[in-house]
């Protein structure tokens, strides 16, 4: 004998009675109804973080540093993020080596002295020779180390990883190679008539320049030297052999 009918109407099915069917489906929908309620609950609050996170970096950003503007960089950090350091918009990214503007030149090595009192000149075997500043690629080297501390603890994109490399690899580096080139000369040393007192070299043989250049461009080559060339360059070592000795 087969199971009851129990759809309406049919034999069996309770008089009056709700459809199991209906039911079931009732249900089901309550259930669904609650889960977009719940994620509609989920997602505001989402939306809300998002807006209040965007908020407290819209309000950060015209301060770049998220300082007050009178107040001093911490660590030596450059007060902006654009790539300028406060001097009117001019590159933080800046060569001693090439300095052309005697205010700029002045500004960054009044820096340099401040920054090597406070920070470089506290670690031993850091110390200078008194000639230091007669050394243009010592103020190379200590500008970079100067700059890349202040990279290192930048309020905005500084990292301790950054900081690591810095006391790990790039101060330690820089002392080594200013020792190497200073650590046996004296002021005195640079008097015109010592040796030490010349002027620094150039690039030997550099009236060739012009002619390597077309050579190179037009035919990607490079020209054999001539005789009277290779006697200069002849010349040049001799001289450059005797100023070592």
């Amino acid at each position: 004998m087969t199971d009851t009918d129990s759809r309406p109407g049919a034999p069996g099915a309770a008089a009056g009675g709700p459809d199991p069917r209906v039911l079931a489906m009732a249900r089901a929908f309550d259930r669904t109804r609650r889960k977009v309620e719940g994620l509609d609950t989920h997602v505001a609050q989402l939306s809300a973080d998002v807006t209040r996170l965007g908020g407290v970096g819209t309000a950060q950003r015209p301060l770049h540093t998220g300082r007050p503007p009178d107040a001093d960089p911490p660590n030596g950090a450059p007060p902006d993020e654009d790539g300028a350091d406060g001097m009117g918009g001019v590159p933080a990214v800046r060569s001693w080596l090439l300095a052309a503007d005697r205010e700029q030149a002045g500004t960054d090595l009044a820096d340099l002295v401040e920054w090597l009192d406070r920070v470089y000149l506290r670690y031993p075997g850091a110390e200078l020779s008194a000639c230091w500043l007669w050394h243009p690629h010592v103020i190379e080297e200590l500008w970079w180390l100067r700059r890349a501390h202040a990279d290192a603890f930048h309020p905005k994109d500084g990292s301790w990883l950054r900081v690591g490399d810095w006391h790990d690899r790039q101060r330690p580096a820089v002392t080594k190679r200013v020792r190497d080139a200073v650590g046996n000369c004296d002021l005195s040393l640079h008097d015109p008539s010592k040796p030490h007192g010349q002027p620094p070299a150039v690039a030997p043989l550099a009236r060739h320049a012009a002619a390597i250049a077309a050579a190179w461009a037009t035919g990607g080559t490079r020209p054999e030297p001539t005789t009277e060339q290779l006697a200069e360059g002849a010349a040049y070592f001799q001289a450059l052999y005797r100023s070592q000795r």
